[in-house]
């Protein structure tokens, strides 16, 4: 598949500066990433991603989906409540502690440096400690936000990219008091566990794809008609609803449906389904996404040139 390219002044890194201000984060095709830190030594069950949470942002990558543990071991605490990076039950690296401060930091960096982008930030707890009620919001809050609130978009909508330029978009995957709800990132926690369905969250269409349990590697099929059927349905809808379409699935304990095998079958799919539609196809999760130079990411991104000034 031949990707259309970018705008020639406009990179991957800065793909988002072509398009109107007015335009709704809903409107457009976005890639993302699935387990995003998930790229250091790990167990292969475990890790999702090859290339840098900074290489990923640089390549046109603008939804990163963090999970977050408790730390597992005192290097983890510099900063008191320095919250580690897991995926499932497992640290995201075996050799270290992944914190969510350098991650953010990152983002920030990244975003500094090229102010015509926003990035989403899906944050949901994990990990194989218990959590009290509201302990995750308060941590998050107190050491990762309320200093730096001005780089976040905190409302409970999806807004237009005019109003996000240069910020990070809290996509929240956790409960939070009620006297925060309309201060603490979009409330995206209500679809159900290993399924497919659509929820009103104030008064926002959201249709969520996540079905990612495979009881066996023929499972992959109808994954694959997941990922196709909702990527469809994105291009048909009104803009009103976000799409976010999980192109991943695995099964810890067979080695035919760990993250990278799944990719792979999956990609098929994938290019399919952008070679048979047109329009929007919401926000395409992916795991090792930079496959064949990133083709998947180029064609995505390319997708919102019809949203571009010059259009």
């Amino acid at each position: 598949m031949t990707p259309i390219p970018p705008e020639p002044s406009h990179s991957l890194a800065e793909w988002m500066s072509a398009l109107q201000d007015a335009v709704s984060i809903s409107d457009l095709s976005i890639p993302g990433t699935h387990n995003s830190a998930a790229h250091h030594f790990s167990f292969p069950s475990v890790r999702c991603q090859r290339s840098s949470i900074k290489k990923q942002l640089e390549n046109g990558v603008r939804f990163l989906d963090i999970r977050l543990s408790k730390p597992y071991s005192s290097s983890c605490i510099s900063t008191g409540n320095d919250l580690q990076v897991v995926h499932g039950a497992f640290p995201v690296a075996l050799l270290h502690p992944v914190k969510l401060s350098r991650i953010l930091s990152d983002v920030f960096e990244f975003l500094s440096a090229h102010p015509s982008e926003a990035v989403i930030i899906s944050l949901k707890n994990e990990g194989p400690f218990k959590w009290t009620t509201n302990e995750l919001s308060a941590m998050l809050w107190d050491g990762y936000i309320v200093q730096l609130r001005h780089k976040w978009f905190l409302e409970p909508r999806i807004p237009q990219l005019g109003e996000v330029r240069g910020r990070a978009i809290l996509f929240r995957r956790f409960g939070c008091p009620n006297e925060k709800w309309d201060m603490f990132g979009f409330p995206a926690t209500s679809w159900k566990y290993n399924t497919t369905g659509e929820d009103m969250v104030n008064g926002q269409l959201l249709a969520v794809q996540d079905v990612c349990e495979l009881p066996t590697s023929d499972a992959i099929k109808e994954k694959t008609q997941y990922v196709e059927s909702h990527m469809i349905r994105a291009a048909q809808m009104g803009s009103n609803t976000l799409f976010v379409n999980f192109t991943t699935a695995a099964n810890f304990w067979n080695p035919s449906c760990w993250p990278r095998a799944v990719a792979k079958t999956v990609r098929s799919g994938i290019i399919d389904a952008l070679k048979n539609t047109t329009g929007r196809c919401g926000i395409l999760i992916m795991d090792f996404p930079d496959s064949d130079d990133w083709v998947i990411v180029k064609n995505v991104v390319a997708r919102n040139q019809i949203l571009s000034i010059s259009a």
